[in-house]
């Protein structure tokens, strides 16, 4: 059965999940659960890896009991492997809210990767079936699946199948297609002149060079970062999209950019934690260290046989990773208990907890695997190492890696950008500015506002407000800030000079999502669930009209440089409204695959990007320009991967050449404005990504800007804004530099230009 909804449970959880199914069903969702579709006699692993192949969407019925699950994080592993949507609904909410986004999702994905996973069943059971002509495509079909390469690389088996079925379509078509071009041929020959016809050949023989050398640049990729940082390098002379990929794919492979040499082969670390010095026991006993910040330094020094001091002592965090010889699947305990299963993608040596306990690094037979503890997940393959990795420490502030493979000490950067506040225990809700420059708010969900100096991090202020915080809005002057209760259904002021703290009188109607102040400060429109946005005075705090917006209701609402309202739907809609005259809402733009959207970011322009759930799904991410007549471009891409389907936070920067959106699993992706591409991923920030905010830099008179994004897992990190960087001569130089720093610590060397890409026979790592 394709095209259904895979449901990953916990048999604990069978009461609520039956619910659920049922609902589903009734609605006309196909559901895959395996207790109603496994025969009894066909083995458990193998029916489940072809029904989750076989899905649209990998529905996770999330709970205590579904993460501590062998069997269910056998499954997500699978669900990663074949690249599937993934919504998590979580055990025990209402029904009928989990199988509305249920079915929202599962509509979305089935039509942007129900293409996709046709032609993974179909060219699977081909090649199973013999690969006989009867199960191939038609030519139809075969069209729509070749047209899946501009979007993803096919499996060997899928081109083959593909392959087989053009051969069969040109066979049926043969002597009508071969008399049509020899026509045409003849025609062309008497009709283009001789130098036009050498043009267009140029033309062709070029943009087939580069479509050729693209694939043969990935494939090197996977298999020598290296090779692939050589690549990317060369190919800084144009900004091209295929360029783009090369640059996008070779850069976002994590690699050593620290190592040292050893005497002896190493055998352990010697502390816990790594602090001023990295110290190592070798085989024979002897210890070995090299200062962390004497990075020109390529080989250790001796020190004395006395025990090793108290330097980098972990924190006891009470989480721990257990292995089993030979398996890639690891355990995470918590206080004695059993907290996650997290399935590898090869088998475990060592692993390692962070001091803080957000990751964990195991090292296996492809590399070390860098592990997010809160999703189970691993977000980065840490590649590089000259050996198998035998041992593993964290820096004692986290943010780095040291690894022992043989003689040689390596060291990865794992942190993104700056970190200003780490609370690993708080849940940041919203970041906004204050009333000077040099400081910010970080409001938490639990009610706790911190004002804290942008250069260094430090809290210079704490307020505490009742309830929970949602969203929040900051006045124009940084002196009042609204807060949203979506709980309580409710919006508070707060003077954020006094503390003092006031409710707001709403509309019974009104469930309110962030609000925005006008430029003025003197009024609040706060968007409601039902449809209208309220304006409510400032002064009074008391509602003086209501707008009419769109009938699904609205989810999100900022302003334009215009002085329009600009709204968004949990339908994909995206309006205008004269804010002044409160006239009647005018569609902009229905974003293709209709996400419930979260926000829209405005930049210069203008423009505009609406983020929400869905996107990152191909037609679910588009954002929009001014045409010179005033009208607004939509360009839809691909952003991020499949497991990351929701964003709760976008921004551009002041220039309007860059914009970045935050994502769910905690990643944050900067793109250029105007191409798009190359991309930047950080995917380096613990915590899903709950607000962002772009500010000019502490004391820079408006010379540079900061991009700040605060994590539901308690981060606050500051990050510069850098459009020069996202371009194909920028990233080229990057990984020239790169490749220049990896000769220098020995793990790279090279070798003559032949034009071709030539991997290096290196050891997995």
């Amino acid at each position: 059965m394709q095209h259904h909804v895979f449901v990953s449970y916990s048999r604990r959880d069978q009461t609520w999940v039956d619910q659920l199914v049922e609902n589903l069903v009734r609605r006309g969702v196909k559901c895959w659960i395996d207790r109603n579709d496994i025969p009894f006699s066909v083995p458990w692993r193998g029916e489940v890896e072809d029904a989750i192949q076989a899905c649209d969407l990998f529905l996770v019925c999330d709970s205590e009991h579904w993460q501590t699950s062998p069997a269910c994080a056998t499954e997500a592993a699978y669900a990663v492997r074949f690249e599937k949507v993934r919504l998590e609904v979580r055990v025990g909410q209402h029904i009928g809210a989990a199988a509305d986004e249920t079915q929202h999702m599962a509509r979305h994905a089935n039509r942007l990767y129900g293409t996709a996973t046709e032609l993974s069943v179909r060219a699977r059971d081909w090649d199973r079936a013999g690969r006989g002509g009867r199960a191939l495509a038609g030519r139809r079909q075969r069209r729509r699946f070749e047209a899946l390469r501009g979007e993803r690389t096919p499996t060997p088996v899928e081109s083959d199948f593909i392959a087989a079925s053009r051969r069969r379509s040109r066979r049926k078509a043969a002597v009508s297609v071969a008399l049509s071009f020899l026509v045409l041929v003849a025609y062309l020959s008497g009709r283009v002149a001789p130098g036009t016809e050498k043009e267009v050949n140029k033309r062709l023989a070029r943009q087939a060079s580069i479509y050729l050398s693209t694939r043969a640049a990935l494939s090197v990729i996977e298999e020598d970062p290296y090779a692939g940082l050589e690549w990317a390098a060369a190919r800084g002379g144009n900004e091209s999209a295929a360029y783009a990929v090369i640059h996008e794919e070779a850069l976002s492979v994590p690699l050593p950019d620290d190592a040292f040499t050893l005497p002896e082969p190493g055998a352990r670390f010697t502390d816990a934690t790594i602090s001023s010095e990295v110290r190592v026991t070798a085989r024979d006993g002897s210890r070995w260290a090299r200062k962390t910040d004497d990075r020109a330094q390529r080989s250790a020094q001796p020190v004395s046989d006395a025990p090793a001091s108290a330097q980098g002592a972990l924190t006891d965090s009470g989480t721990e990773v257990r292995l089993e010889a030979g398996s890639s699947r690891i355990q995470v305990m918590r206080k004695g208990a059993l907290w996650r299963n997290v399935v590898l993608g090869a088998a475990a040596r060592t692993a390692k907890v962070s001091p803080d306990a957000r990751w964990a690094v195991v090292a296996t037979d492809t590399g070390v695997a860098l592990v997010d503890l809160a999703r189970g997940t691993v977000r980065a393959v840490l590649r590089g190492a000259p050996q198998p990795v035998t041992d593993l420490v964290w820096a004692q502030k986290g943010g780095r890696v040291w690894a022992l493979a043989g003689r040689m000490v390596v060291s990865w950067q794992v942190g993104d950008g700056t970190i200003l506040l780490d609370r690993p225990g708080d849940w940041f809700e919203e970041v906004f500015p204050a009333g000077d420059r040099e400081h910010l708010w970080v409001a938490s969900r639990n009610g706790t506002l911190r004002l804290l100096k942008r250069d260094s991090g430090a809290v210079a202020r704490t307020l505490h407000i009742p309830g929970m915080v949602n969203a929040v809005a900051a006045a124009p002057g940084g002196q009042t800030a609204a807060v949203v209760d979506a709980d309580a259904g409710e919006i508070r002021t707060v003077d954020l000079s006094s503390g003092t703290v006031h409710s707001v009188a709403l509309t019974d109607s009104c469930v309110p999502a962030k609000p925005a102040f006008a430029p003025d400060g003197r009024s609040l429109y706060v968007p409601c669930v039902s449809g209208d946005v309220v304006v409510v005075d400032t002064a009074s705090r008391r509602t003086t009209r209501t707008i009419d917006g769109p009938w699904v209701g609205v989810r999100a609402v900022t302003w334009a440089p215009s002085g329009d309202l600009i709204l968004g739907t949990p339908a994909g809609e995206v309006y205008s409204v004269p804010a002044k005259s409160g006239g009647p809402a005018k569609l902009l733009h229905r974003v293709q695959c209709s996400p419930d959207i979260e926000t829209v970011a405005i930049g210069p322009g203008p423009r505009l990007l609406p983020v929400g759930e869905g996107t990152g799904l191909a037609g679910c991410t588009q954002t929009a320009h001014a045409r010179r007549d005033g009208t607004l471009k939509w360009n839809a891409f691909i952003d991020s991967r499949p497991d990351s389907v929701l964003a709760l936070a976008a921004a551009y920067d002041p220039t309007g050449k860059a914009f970045a959106i935050g994502y769910s699993d905690g990643s944050v992706v900067l793109h250029p404005s105007d191409n798009v591409q190359p991309r930047q991923t950080l995917s380096h920030i613990a915590g899903g990504v709950r607000s962002m905010l772009t500010l000019p830099v502490a004391g820079s008179g408006g010379g540079a800007d900061d991009l700040y994004v605060a994590t539901r897992s308690g981060l606050l990190v500051r990050i510069p804004w850098c459009p020069s960087c996202l371009t194909n001569k920028a990233m080229a130089k990057v990984a020239a530099e790169r490749l220049r720093r990896a000769e220098d610590l020995d793990l790279y060397e090279p070798v003559a230009d032949s034009g071709t890409p030539v991997p290096k026979v290196r050891n997995s790592t």
